[in-house]
């Protein structure tokens, strides 16, 4: 696969996938990111994102701490956890960086080795959500 595929993963458009092909750039993800802020703007709860990303896969040259900064930031308020699944150490730390350096990136940058998991953690980041009936006066 070549460039950045991203698509909702539900259908009540609550979590994101994109998958990180084998071959991307930077303008790969800047386009990423653009369509993802379309698709969140479309709602107004939090919305996770699941980045696919295999460990075989090269980073374009460049600084990926800015590259990745920038795109994080660009995105949409109601963008809840980021979570990377797979990809290389490299881009793995770059992340860690991220998530212990930004206090507005703590807890929202995760990173699995699996999708179940990448599951639990949106489930434990999710806000719960109460229906009136279930209210106690």
């Amino acid at each position: 696969m070549v460039g950045i595929q991203y698509s909702w993963d539900d259908s009540e458009k609550t979590v994101i996938r994109m998958y990180v092909g084998d071959y991307w750039d930077w303008d790969d993800l800047n386009a990423a990111i653009a369509g993802i802020s379309d698709l969140i703007n479309e709602v107004e709860h939090q919305v996770d994102i699941l980045t696919v990303m295999r460990p075989t896969t090269k980073l374009p040259a460049g600084n990926i701490t800015h590259y990745l900064k920038d795109a994080i930031v660009r995105l949409p308020r109601n963008t809840g956890t980021h979570i990377m699944v797979g990809g290389n150490m490299l881009c793995n730390r770059a992340l860690r960086t991220l998530a212990h350096n930004y206090n507005c990136m703590t807890g929202r940058l995760l990173q699995t080795n699996s999708l179940g998991e990448a599951y639990r953690m949106i489930a434990r980041n999710r806000p719960e959500i109460h229906e009136p009936q279930e209210w106690v006066a």
